[in-house]
């Protein structure tokens, strides 16, 4: 029974382990210096930012320009940094 127990445990792991890197080539995001995280919320979940860390990662990203994105994808993060800084003026304005 332990036996069956692992090599389904092994079995599950190895799918969750390929339909990742299904789903990060699908989504172009191998390899190519892109922040999965700020464009798609993708490999999100332990990445936790201030707003202030935040501002710097996008505008990090966004300088990178067309050499990394493409103009759709530039356009996201202008506005999730628009979005952000909205945020953190709502936030100080009080």
């Amino acid at each position: 029974m332990k036996r069956i127990a692992t090599v389904v445990s092994i079995v599950a792991t190895s799918v969750l382990l390929s339909a990742g890197a299904v789903l990060a080539a699908e989504t172009g995001m191998v390899n190519e210096g892109k922040d999965a995280c700020l464009l798609v919320a993708v490999n999100c979940a332990d990445n936790v930012d201030s707003l202030q860390q935040r501002i710097e990662r996008l505008n990090k990203e966004i300088a990178k320009g067309n050499a990394v994105y493409t103009e759709d994808e530039l356009r996201k993060l202008n506005m999730k940094l628009e979005e952000t800084l909205k945020q953190l003026d709502e936030l100080t304005s009080v």
